[in-house]
């Protein structure tokens, strides 16, 4: 994924946040804005990885989601807002981006 970019799809309460960082930031307002710009994104061979809100990815349409899943690229990652009474779980989800992203399931200890 050399030159790919960083793309982040966020509602507007979360993308302030990202903008900070100095992340290219598309604000969505609902899940129509989100799968819009999603397919957009999917033709362009710049983009490589594109963070999105989770709740606005879990309202994309199944067949769009399970594409995602598919791809290589861009890979699709959402990213759920804070909650502070789950028990973390980043060490899985960490290790199932690294299987998408190099196709094989890895060990971190």
């Amino acid at each position: 994924m050399s030159g790919s970019e960083l793309v982040v799809i966020a509602s507007p309460g979360l993308s302030a946040g990202f903008a900070l960082a100095g992340v290219q930031v598309i604000q969505a307002a609902d899940a129509r804005d989100a799968s819009r710009t999603l397919e957009r994104l999917v033709d362009e061979p710049s983009t490589g990885v594109v963070i999105i809100d989770e709740p606005l990815y879990r309202e994309l349409p199944e067949e769009q989601r399970r594409g995602f899943t598919r791809s290589a690229t861009p890979v699709v990652i959402p990213v759920p807002g804070p909650d502070w009474t789950a028990e973390s779980t980043a060490h899985e989800y960490i290790v199932e981006i690294l299987r998408r992203a190099i196709g094989y399931r890895v060990r971190l200890q």
